[in-house]
């Protein structure tokens, strides 16, 4: 009966190690141990209710008992010989990677309609997938095997057991022979099969005191068998040493259960108490860095306010400086001092766009640039920069670039005046960077929005240069030899279109026909569609 108590203990404990760890080994063994206490247990009952009956009891016990260490040692032998199978835990993102790749592989099935080639990387990676996969399956079903001969092994054994009660096998129990129960010697085998894969699979490598009683009580399961084997009647010695032996496997390997459940609460505390510490740390340096990012944002907005404050201090005397300039220039008639003020004027207009450039950054890095929208036709707008623009001294002094635009009445609801902003930063960027050719502006309505581009025939955009073009201070020129400004003007003219809800990008341009340059674009959200073909009835300024 300490039997049976020991086999039903063993069994909680491995099916409670595999509920909390997920190792199959474990519940194959636990659903061993249970039914081999339920053969015990019917050895026990017999046994006990017909103590009276030697000449029964001298084949039901040796037979009973064979049945139940039969089933023990098969079962030892099968679990530790597969144990690779079932120690080997299935990914819990298993699924959702196969669906995931079966997605991605019919995705790629029918871009192969369109392209027949499929590069080496994609084809490597379907069929690592496709090996994983079968990989997977073949695992399940070794288990489901294992498991299946498990329970069909542990029905023989009962079968054998019950059996007992109305059959005698054949040779049981030999009196003239000093191996007086052969029927012990094929669970000594299978035990010792057990030993040999246990060193084979390498489990005595493994740092957990859970196998090393597994290993104890497969070497005293044997010798109790070997020991059983020279036992030729019930309660004699031998017979009675096997069953102590027989508990003592059993106790070890609850023992190491113990100890190795112990352990591992042990491990567990201190993996919380170093993740405790390490939370901590988290902690202090999350505060750590919160407070240095709330130092940066009062330092950042402390440099705004100056920023702020300089640049309107700086523009209260630029303006009496470019006004009295212009009163004071038709009054001078030397060529030299006419010079001298026309280079006063022209630095004075440099710093006024300078300080409303650092303006509009303030605004836009504070969030607090707003617009002004209003009702007009984009074609007014475009017409009357160009025309600006043509009259400006850049323009005036370059006789080899030509400005093109064909009129096209569009309506927009934006802020005007930071829409012309915008394409005159764009049009004196065309001028500044094309030697001699042609810049044109188209204005179009595309889909659900303007699409507004101006393109030249300069040399270019340097690709190294252009992802950072609409960046803060990008002062490096996109062309070799030619002075950028304060690298303001594209950051401000990309949160000015973007505010308004639409895009800008540049691109080189194809050069297809021959022509070389740049193309620089943008888009904006278009107004009722209905007002726009009425728009563009309108005869052409």
């Amino acid at each position: 009966m300490f039997a049976v108590i020991l086999a039903t203990i063993l069994s909680f404990y491995y099916i409670s190690r595999y509920r909390t760890l997920n190792d199959k080994f474990s519940l194959f063994l636990g659903i061993g141990f249970l039914a081999n206490a339920s053969i015990d247990l019917l050895h026990v009952i017999v046994s006990y209710n017909l103590i009276n009956e030697p000449l029964f009891l001298k084949y039901f016990i040796p037979q009973t008992w064979f049945a139940g260490r039969l089933f023990l040692s098969a079962m030892f032998a099968m679990a530790i010989a597969g144990y690779p199978i079932l120690s080997r835990k299935e990914d819990p993102n298993t699924s959702v990677l196969s669906i995931a790749s079966s997605f991605r592989s019919r995705k790629k099935r029918q871009v192969q309609h369109l392209s027949p080639s499929m590069s080496e990387q994609d084809r490597k990676e379907e069929e690592e997938q496709e090996r994983r996969k079968r990989e997977s399956r073949h695992n399940r079903l070794q288990q489901k095997i294992l498991l299946v001969s498990l329970a069909i092994l542990a029905g023989i054994a009962a079968t054998s057991a019950v059996s007992s009660l109305f059959l005698v096998f054949p040779g049981l129990v030999l009196d003239n022979y000093p191996l007086h129960r052969p029927y012990e010697i094929p669970p000594l085998i299978l035990f010792l099969v057990a030993l040999f894969y246990f060193y084979k699979n390498r489990l005595d490598k493994k740092n957990d005191v859970f196998y090393k009683g597994i290993v104890a009580s497969i070497l005293i399961d044997a010798f109790a068998e070997l020991i059983m084997s020279y036992s030729s009647a019930s309660f004699d010695t031998a017979h009675n040493v096997a069953h102590i032996l027989k508990d003592a496997a059993y106790f070890v390997n609850i023992i190491g259960l113990a100890l190795s459940s112990i352990n591992y609460n042990l491990r567990l505390k201190e993996s919380n108490d170093s993740l405790g510490e390490i939370n901590a740390k988290l902690r202090e340096r999350e505060e750590l860095i919160r407070m240095q990012y709330e130092r940066l944002k009062e330092s950042d907005k402390m440099k705004s306010e100056f920023i702020n404050v300089a640049s309107h201090e700086l523009r209260t005397p630029i303006q009496p400086i470019l006004s009295l300039s212009a009163i004071l220039r038709p009054k001078i008639q030397d060529v030299r001092q006419q010079e001298i003020l026309d280079v006063i004027v022209r630095n004075g207009k440099r710093l006024l766009h300078l300080t409303d450039a650092i303006l509009d950054v303030t605004k836009i890095e504070s969030q607090s640039l707003t617009l002004k929208k209003e009702r007009f036709d984009l074609n007014d707008v475009i017409i009357n920069v160009m025309d600006d623009i043509s009259l400006s001294t850049g323009f005036l002094n370059n006789e080899n670039i030509k400005l093109s635009y064909e009129p096209q009445h569009i309506i927009l609801e934006a802020d005007k005046g930071r829409i012309i902003q915008v394409i005159s930063n764009l049009l004196g960027n065309g001028i500044k960077f094309t030697k001699e050719g042609t810049i044109t502006v188209t204005s179009e309505i595309k889909d659900s929005e303007v699409f507004v581009s101006i393109s030249d025939t300069g040399q270019g955009l340097d690709p190294e240069v252009l992802p950072q073009l609409f960046t803060k201070f990008s002062t490096k020129s996109p062309l070799h030899g030619v002075q950028m400004g304060t690298g303001l003007g594209l950051f401000i003219s990309k949160s000015i279109i973007e505010a308004h809800g639409g895009r800008i990008w540049a691109e080189n341009n194809n050069g297809s026909d021959g022509t070389e340059g740049a193309t620089f674009c943008f888009t904006l959200p278009i107004v009722n569609k209905e007002q726009q073909q009425k728009r563009q009835q309108l005869p052409s300024r």
